[in-house]
């Protein structure tokens, strides 16, 4: 027994600086159809992070057209992940709980709230997984931009937790990628339109997918009544 509460109050300690390291200043959407632009921004967020980190460990150095172009654009990117960084998790901390609540059924109860934001990001992940099953994924960044730019210009999804998105100037971007094709072929083909094309993917499935909210649980106050 006295094992059992020293797991549970080391384990929430634990949790509690998985967020807090995680996320500084969260913002959590207590809305279903907020939690869908939650998911797409850490969607956003952890494939920033990867790209940046694997462009830093390799010594690469992405080019979009000129110098100036080439600093802007990645400015700009670096400038959305540090945003996204201090509002939103990654997939690492979706993970985390998971893993954690199989070990410390006392935070069975996180999982179950970050569940929905759960679903939403496995979607989308598990629709990215089946594109590139047969071929490598590039410019993910590209990427990034496509699906927020889709979500929040064309679908005109709300940002009103995130007003930092509002100075991203997405269409801006999308064009300086587009108006440098040539900086983008693989095979005699532009990976730019097929980066467009997974991009509307994401997009269809986080719209058609649905969470379901458990209404038969009945809470233990509630049975004792």
């Amino acid at each position: 027994m006295l094992r059992n509460l020293s797991l549970s109050r080391s384990s929430a300690g634990k949790i509690s600086k998985v967020v807090s390291d995680n996320c500084k200043n969260r913002i959590k959407p207590m809305m279903l159809s907020g939690v869908k632009t939650e998911a797409l921004l850490v969607f956003a967020r952890t494939a920033l992070e990867r790209f940046f980190i694997h462009i830093e460990e390799n010594d690469l150095q992405p080019v979009v057209g000129t110098e100036d172009e080439t600093t802007y654009v990645y400015g700009e990117l670096k400038r959305l992940r540090d945003n996204l960084q201090d509002s939103v998790v990654n997939a690492d901390y979706l993970m985390n709980i998971v893993q954690s609540a199989k070990q410390f059924p006392k935070l069975k109860e996180i999982a179950k709230h970050e569940e929905p934001l759960i679903n939403y990001y496995d979607a989308m992940a598990q629709k990215v997984s089946n594109y590139f099953i047969d071929k490598p994924a590039y410019i993910p960044e590209f990427l990034v931009l496509c699906v927020l730019n889709h979500w929040i210009i064309e679908e005109e999804r709300s940002i009103e937790l995130y007003p930092f998105l509002n100075d991203v100037n997405f269409e801006l971007l999308i064009y300086k990628f587009e108006t440098n094709r040539q900086d983008f072929q693989k095979d005699g083909e532009c990976i730019l339109s097929d980066i467009f094309g997974v991009s509307y993917a994401i997009i269809e499935k986080l719209k058609n997918k649905k969470y379901k909210v458990n209404k038969q649980r009945v809470s233990k106050t509630r049975k004792k009544k």
